[in-house]
This record gives C-alpha cells, structure tokens and sequence, in this order.
C-alpha cells in the first residue's frame, strides 16, 4: 500500500508531491487580505464583543474560542456545497500496487484519466493505432484537405469503443473515511523495483556517512548496483547511490552519503513516503489523473466574503451556548440585596435558537453554494 501524507504549506499549497507536484490545491496566498491567525483574532474579537467582554465578565477561555470557531467549520463542512472544490491531480501508479492512501484533504475521487485509449499488454496506456494515425493525415498533415465533422464524430465514438475494450477506462473504489483509493487491477512491473524500507540509519550526518537501509523485503541486488532514492523531504537523501554492501538474510543495503544530511535518522511520515528503487533505467509503471473533490483550506474559507459572516454568526452562538452553560450551573450569586441572577437559561435558549437558524440558512444558499439541480430517479 503506497501511503501519500499531505499537510498545508506555509505557501498554503498541499504537500502532495508524491501526486506529482505542488498538489491539488494550489492559490497564491498573497492574494488573501489576511493570515488564518489575523482572521481567528477578528472572530474572537467579534465573540467578546457581543457578549458584552469588558462591560461584565466573560468567563470564556481562548480554548473555548478557538472550540468554536473549530465547530463552525466542522458544521460547515458537512452541510455547504461551498466547502468543497473540483481539482485535479497526477498520482504514479507504482508496479503491482493496487491501494494508495490519498491526501486527507481529498473528499472523493470522480474519475481517473489515463493518457491513451488503454491497452492489456502496454504499460503507458497507448500504442499506435491506424484509425487516428489517418485522422492526423487527414486533418493536420495534408494541405488544403479538411474533414468533415462526420469524420470527427466517428473518430470519437471510435476511442470511446476502444478505451471500453482495452483498459482506457479504469475501475476504482475510493473510502472517504480511510482515503483508501483502490484499483481494480494491478499494473505490470517495469524493470524498476520498489521497496518498503523499515528503518534508514546513518553513522553521520556528513557526507560519505555510511547510510544503512532495513527493508520491509528480501531484496536481489548485489554490491556494485546502482540504488535511488526519491521523494524525501529530508534534505540529502534524494539521489543515486552504488550499493556497498548487501546482505540478503538480514534485508540490509548499505550505501555512502553523497551530500549532507539533514537528519541520521529517517522515521515516520519521512520514512513511509520514500521511495527506494532499483535499478533506475525505467519510469514508474504509469501516470494517471485525478479528478477529485477536495475541501477548500479553512483560510479560503475565512477569506470568501459569503462564507465568513456564517461562520462567525455561529462561533459566536457556539461560544454563547458555551457560556449559558456555566452560568446555569448557579441561579444566583450570593451578594447584598439578594445578590444576582445570573441568565445562563436564557443564552442557551438564544443560542439553539440561533444556530437553528444559521443552518436554515445554509438550506437557503445564503453563502455562495450552488443550489440542487434537477435530481431524476
């Protein structure tokens, strides 16, 4: 199973460079009026303010705040169209792989485009084919000569045939809860072998430290053959490598360090996205598009100007309903003439009340999310 974990950078692009670049979601970030702190501070400040913080004793805590303002997304996410994006992203099938974990932010998987009409035996999913080689003759190569859209039309519908009857279509299942993305058919090896490593220890951090690779697997290579590794975040461990000593009974490789490194040793989330392979003449076994449904980053979300004041309407009737709770605890306080009363009932009645109507209002696409269309069936 190839496990891809992704995250926001500070850039505010996805990490998924395993997907085959910067990621699914990418916006320059310098565009956005304000950083997710600045608009946290904003919603916080709005909360107290309502509640009157400075004229009375607000007994709310930052953690209260920033459980609200989690809440609001949470509520938004899982009742606004708007909360989700189309995109689309390239993942490189791995040979004899079947089941790969996908970006947490992705909700689900539409389809998956491969590059060509598909074939059983090929591994780049195209080969050359008489019908289309005599469309580019017909329309592109030959001056003065042009088709007829009844030729276009038959040329589709012939791709389309032949993509149902070789493997240009690809069948899947996708879990949103796992991100378990799972293809129904294993692509064939190219030459290259891919290896799980269990622990990667170096003697040093400078270059030519002796690097020692644990793998998950026996492995055939022999001292001599050449070794790479990609996709570390870790600095100095991409690159190409001559084996020094292999020793197949205890599953270790060991090669020499041809730059600095960052760390001597690889663990977690750094050593489960390396990729260790062998030899290095062949590309992965294919490339294939995505096209997905992601979750908008909560800092777009606290930027779009229809989704904001929602989201701070119902922080502050969270945060609300949090303070009418600790109030109720006590119906007065102990003070000269009679002491007070306090109103902790009354907020949590306003509250529900609010909140009710703040989801009512999602049902009316108050925020920007586009309304159902015809449904049949």
């Amino acid at each position: 199973m190839a496990t891809l974990q992704t995250g926001l950078k500070s850039t505010l692009n996805i990490i998924a460079d395993s997907l085959g670049g910067p990621g699914p979601i990418a916006f320059d970030e310098n565009a956005l009026d304000f950083s997710l702190s600045y608009k946290y501070k904003e919603i916080i400040d709005y909360i107290r303010l309502r509640l009157a913080d400075g004229l009375v004793d607000v007994e709310l805590e930052q953690e209260h705040y920033d459980l609200a303002i989690k809440n609001a997304l949470i509520k938004y996410r899982q009742r606004a169209p708007n909360s989700v994006e189309e995109s689309y992203a390239f993942l490189e099938l791995l040979p004899e792989t079947q089941e790969y974990i996908l970006p947490k932010e992705i909700v689900n998987v539409r389809q998956i485009f491969r590059r060509g009409i598909g074939s059983v035996t090929g591994t780049v999913a195209s080969q050359f084919e008489p019908f289309a080689s005599g469309y580019l003759n017909t329309y592109m190569l030959v001056a003065g000569r042009v088709g007829g859209l009844v030729n276009y039309e038959l040329y589709t519908h012939y791709q389309e045939q032949a993509m149902k009857m070789f493997g240009g279509h690809m069948n899947y299942t996708y879990n949103p809860v796992t991100r378990k993305l799972t293809l129904v058919r294993k692509m064939p090896a190219t030459g290259r072998k891919f290896v799980r490593a269990n622990a990667i220890i170096a003697n040093g951090t400078a270059a030519g430290s002796t690097i020692t690779i644990t793998t998950a697997d026996v492995w055939a290579v022999t001292v001599g053959a050449t070794l790479e590794i990609s996709n570390s975040l870790l600095g100095g461990y991409n690159g190409y490598y001559s084996i020094q000593t292999a020793n197949t009974a205890a599953k270790t490789v060991t090669i020499n360090a041809t730059q600095e490194l960052q760390s001597a040793t690889v663990t977690g989330y750094d050593l489960s996205r390396m990729q260790i392979s062998s030899p290095t003449t062949d590309e992965p076994a294919e490339v294939v598009l995505l096209w997905t449904y992601n979750y908008k980053p909560d800092v777009m979300l606290l930027n779009d100007h229809m989704v904001f004041p929602w989201l701070q309407d119902y922080a502050y009737s969270f945060a609300k309903r949090i303070l009418g709770e600790a109030r109720s605890k006590f119906g007065t306080i102990a003070g000269p003439q009679g002491g007070t009363t306090l109103n902790g009932v009354a907020l949590i009645a306003e509250a529900k009340e609010e909140m009710e109507k703040l989801e009512e209002d999602l049902k009316r696409y108050i925020d920007g999310s586009i309304p159902l269309t015809w449904v049949i069936g």
